[in-house]
């Protein structure tokens, strides 16, 4: 949660602002190693992932979901869908509202 909305957030903002494309590639790197998190049977992101090796894992005992987690990281996906072209981004985030 906080590395996408920070991190990711802070890239696109900085492509939004410069039109550099640096920006986009590494907010596209970034974005598709956390994006694994949206792996699940649920559609809910899981709010730990390990970058390296694209493993994730929810965040508390059990299968609990923090609100802030899991509706506000499609912002973030939707920029990064319209930036790169992939509505992918955009579509399997907003699972967690169906």
């Amino acid at each position: 949660f906080e590395t996408t909305i920070r991190i990711l957030g802070g890239l696109l903002s900085a492509y939004d602002l410069s039109n550099e494309v640096v920006f986009l590639k590494k907010a596209e790197y970034l974005g598709s190693r956390l994006f694994k998190a949206f792996d699940s049977k649920s559609g809910l992101p899981k709010g730990k992932i390990n970058l390296s090796n694209g493993r994730s894992r929810y965040s508390g005992e059990g299968h609990s979901f923090v609100l802030a987690q899991v509706a506000s990281l499609q912002l973030e996906y939707r920029d990064l869908a319209q930036a790169t072209g992939k509505s992918e981004y955009a579509t399997k985030s907003e699972r967690v509202f169906d």
